[in-house]
């Protein structure tokens, strides 16, 4: 039997998805190909790169993505309105609906929920490539330097930031993953290729170096973020470490107020982080739990101020019975003599 063409059949999935919407898993139905094997050589990227320009189309004029909404929506607009008309972020060059994300988007700093709400019936790719469009966002960084300068912090606000810093999981900016090694998925779990690409560069430096050329058996398609193979001999299932970092404009909510910054360093990436221990501290403090923290500490130094005071007594007990003062003598009054005694 002879070797599928992977980059034909990928080649076809992407005309066929593009035309009629179907699932890689389906369309493997109908050709006859093993599911399991061919999602490691038909990238996701085919199925995304058949929708690229029509993408770029609708965040290019939205318009055309969804139906207006009527005189609602237009009202919505004048309700999210910045006060300032001179800096109004709803600059001219916005269509209604991309105003309307702006609004949205300024009220619940969500921009997939903005979408949604401002009637576009895209996917997120589409939210992000409208988040990301050069007007689109100058409207919105505009909206809350505004909304900054306006702001005023009250008690709420502060717990509020507090709060988030708090309970923000870190896991959502960095993580430590293990993913799988390039014998994983490899035909007969040997080594695994990206593309016909990356094995013509290793076998161009092989002939350069006077070797013979690297070994293609394991095939093409490895997905460096997939999963380990748990029964992978080389790798033993527990693949190798990577460390993985979100990207920082999609961070939302607590995750968001966690992050204070990143930059670049001579050792690498470093991102800094709010210290979310003393955001602790200061919610304690304010709800008097520190307090109630010290009256127990001064419980527990009493208790131990008694234990020693006890611990002295008994003490001084012993050496009276022991003799150890001298001549001093322990005397019991009203105590019955012992049998035999006169």
């Amino acid at each position: 039997m002879s070797k599928p063409d992977w980059k034909e059949l990928q080649s076809q999935f992407a005309a066929a998805h593009a035309s009629t919407g179907i699932k890689l898993k389906d369309w493997c139905e109908q050709q006859g190909l093993v599911y399991d094997t061919a999602r490691r050589y038909i990238k996701k990227s085919a199925q995304n790169n058949a929708q690229k320009k029509t993408a770029q189309r609708i965040a290019q004029n939205p318009d055309k993505a969804a139906p207006e909404q009527g005189k609602g929506r237009r009202k919505a607009v004048k309700n999210c309105a910045i006060p300032d008309p001179e800096r109004s972020p709803f600059c001219a060059e916005l269509s209604d609906k991309e105003k309307l994300f702006v609004s949205y988007y300024l009220e619940c700093r969500n921009k997939y929920e903005a979408y949604r709400k401002a009637g576009y019936t895209g996917g997120d790719r589409n939210a992000r490539i409208l988040y990301r469009k050069p007007a689109v966002a100058r409207a919105i960084n505009q909206g809350i330097e505004q909304l900054s300068e306006q702001a005023i912090l009250n008690a709420q606000d502060i717990l509020r930031h507090w709060h988030e810093i708090a309970i923000a999981d870190p896991g959502e900016i960095s993580q430590m993953r293990r993913v799988c090694c390039r014998y994983c998925w490899g035909f007969d779990n040997r080594y695994q290729w990206i593309d016909e690409e990356e094995y013509d560069k290793a076998a161009a430096k092989a002939a350069k170096d006077s070797k013979p050329p690297p070994d293609q058996s394991g095939g093409f398609g490895f997905v460096a973020n997939d999963d380990p193979n748990p029964d992978c001999p080389k790798c033993a299932g527990e693949g190798i470490e990577d460390v993985f970092l979100a990207d920082t404009r999609d961070l939302v909510g607590p995750a968001r107020r966690l992050i204070a910054g990143v930059k670049k360093t001579k050792f690498g990436i470093e991102v800094m982080t709010r210290d979310q221990d003393a955001a602790l501290k200061n919610l304690a403090a304010f709800h008097n739990l520190a307090s109630s923290e010290q009256e127990r500490e001064l419980r527990l130094l009493e208790i131990e101020r008694v234990r020693l005071s006890n611990e002295k007594i008994k003490a001084e007990i012993d050496n009276l019975r022991n003799g150890a003062n001298g001549s001093e003598q322990i005397i019991i009054h009203n105590s019955l003599k012992p049998p035999g005694a006169e």
